[in-house]
């Protein structure tokens, strides 16, 4: 079993549920988490590889507000930290896309552009790197942790290949798409992260 996680989305959503239960003071606020624990809690078994796709933090090169500047600083960071973590647990970080400041469509009301920060490229290379474990490496069991519908032609070439594919997500994000042409989904919820968090905080 090998498993591949859309790392972005999968940190924000235990920064925001752990937030939301008090256990941290803000979202911002660098934290400890056992991912492996989380995993085997839903999977009942321990994968054989764990991939975290992520993205690096492109430095504008452009003038933008000192504002912007240093929230770059503090999201890169804090990537520094939790790449740290993720790598102390055996788990393997992939750097694939890029984290970058662009121009929002315009306001409907005011018409005027803000600046934004816009991940682009790792959900293509995780896609890819699930087509290519099961067709060239032939991996038995695939699981997932994204929610992105962009996955779905993935998922389905995985199955194809003869992979049995698992869909596991937040409970409260599940995305029907992505689970109709899974093989199975599984999921986890808040209590999981809330407990998860407070035993490797209590040990």
């Amino acid at each position: 079993m090998k498993v591949f996680i859309d790392g972005e989305n999968f940190r924000h959503r235990l920064a925001g549920v752990l937030t939301q239960e008090g256990l941290l003071g803000d979202y911002d606020q660098p934290f400890d988490f056992d991912v492996p624990a989380l995993l085997e809690l839903a999977l009942t078994e321990i994968p054989e590889q764990i991939s975290y796709y992520t993205s690096r933090v492109k430095q504008p090169h452009f003038d933008v507000p000192q504002e912007m500047l240093d929230r770059i600083d503090g999201i890169r960071e804090r990537s520094r930290r939790w790449i740290a973590i993720l790598t102390n647990q055996g788990i393997m970080v992939i750097k694939a896309g890029y984290l970058k400041v662009r121009d929002s469509t315009k306001c409907s009301h005011c018409g005027k552009k803000t600046l934004i920060l816009q991940e682009k490229g790792v959900d293509v290379r995780l896609a890819t790197d699930v087509v290519l474990a099961a067709a060239v490496d032939k991996v038995h069991h695939i699981v997932v942790l994204s929610s992105d519908a962009d996955m779905i032609p993935a998922l389905e070439s995985a199955r194809q290949s003869g992979a049995t594919v698992t869909y596991l997500c937040f409970a409260e994000e599940l995305n029907s798409a992505i689970a109709s042409v899974s093989s199975q989904t599984l999921t986890y919820s808040r209590k999981n992260i809330s407990d998860i968090y407070q035993g490797r905080h209590h040990e």
